[in-house]
């Protein structure tokens, strides 16, 4: 009989085995995130782990909300709807309003667009490096004095996004490095920055508009990129943006916000 049940210590090694082979991380980045988030994975059992995912409690407004993340399904036992099962299972035991997950392809958007989820889009912006360097400034570089990013975040964002702490934003940032991303910290706020080829994708850039400027002269001596692609908020109006496709929401209840800023992810 399949058993669902959230995750304890003598899971972890079971757990490691089904995320190795679904998933190419490794085990310093799978160590990381389950030292923090072991508590929030919930698993499908019959003698052995069949299917699981991770529910890491989150805020939309002031909702209760959580982001599916690491959900996966040994191969024997795919095509079972075991992985339904498991997602209905812990949004009733979280008791969230909604529910966001950032798939990895065109394949997995189709496959959450039949479990109920619905399309989200991003803010991007689109930039060469010159059109950055205009709208840089240089400064004089202080201290780093800031004991945590969760306040510039709030502030910044305003509204319709998903509330990380400060604990969760030091892990994204942690994790982010691990696969080679530049973690640009100031005064005045933080950007994650992915290279990839000629293109500097910045995954999120958290500082008030009138601070933009300091971040990017920050961002440009970290890089070498000739051309940038900006995942914003509605809230930042540094440069012009336009909407695309990015991550799914779930929505449990009648409580549907207009939009969902889903910066932060883990993936």
């Amino acid at each position: 009989m399949i058993e669902i049940r959230t995750a304890s210590e003598n899971d972890i090694n079971s757990i490691k085995e089904l995320w190795k082979s679904c998933f190419d991380d490794t085990d310093e980045a799978i160590d990381l995130f389950l030292k923090r988030n072991l508590k929030h994975a919930y698993l499908a059992i019959d003698g052995e782990v069949m299917s699981m995912l991770f529910m890491l409690p989150t805020k939309v407004n002031g909702r209760t909300a959580c982001y599916l993340y690491a959900a996966a399904t040994a191969e024997q036992y795919r095509g079972l709807g075991l992985m339904h099962g498991l997602i209905q299972s812990a949004l009733a035991s979280i008791g969230a309003e909604l529910c966001v997950t950032l798939p990895a392809s065109d394949e997995l958007y189709d496959y959450y667009k039949k479990r109920g989820f619905t399309e989200l889009t991003s803010n991007t912006a689109r930039l060469t490096r010159d059109e950055v360097v205009s709208l840089s400034k240089p400064y004089e570089v202080q201290e780093l004095v800031v004991g945590g990013y969760c306040g510039i975040r709030n502030r910044v964002l305003k509204d319709n996004f998903l509330f990380w702490n400060n604990e969760h934003i030091e892990l994204a940032l942690e994790y982010n490095a691990l696969y080679g991303a530049k973690i640009i910290r100031s005064n005045y706020g933080y950007a994650i920055a992915e290279v990839e080829g000629d293109t500097c994708y910045v995954r999120e850039f958290i500082c008030d508009d009138k601070n933009a400027p300091y971040l990017l002269t920050d961002l440009l001596s970290e890089v070498e990129s000739e051309s940038f692609v900006f995942h914003l908020s509605p809230n930042q109006k540094f440069t012009e943006s336009k909407t695309e496709r990015f991550a799914m929401v779930k929505y449990v209840t009648k409580y549907r916000p207009d939009s969902i800023y889903t910066g932060l992810t883990l993936d």
